[in-house]
């Protein structure tokens, strides 16, 4: 699945710390899915921190108003 979603580590932005673990774990990211199952948005989270839900809520009330 973390292939599918092209959210590999070492795949993606940002600096690759762990070298040993690229291309075994994701990194962490999150999604925007619809009803109809497809994907709206994507984000990068920073590991180990916490990411700010605000930009998350704004897009999906966007999705939602352009209903």
């Amino acid at each position: 699945m973390t292939r599918s979603y092209g959210v590999l580590y070492g795949h993606t932005a940002g600096k690759t710390d762990y070298p040993h673990l690229k291309d075994r774990v994701a990194k962490r990211h999150f999604f925007l899915v619809d009803r109809e199952g497809i994907v709206r948005g994507k984000w990068l989270g920073e590991d180990l921190a916490v990411f700010p839900t605000d930009t998350l809520i704004k897009a999906a009330r966007e999705l939602v108003a352009q209903r």
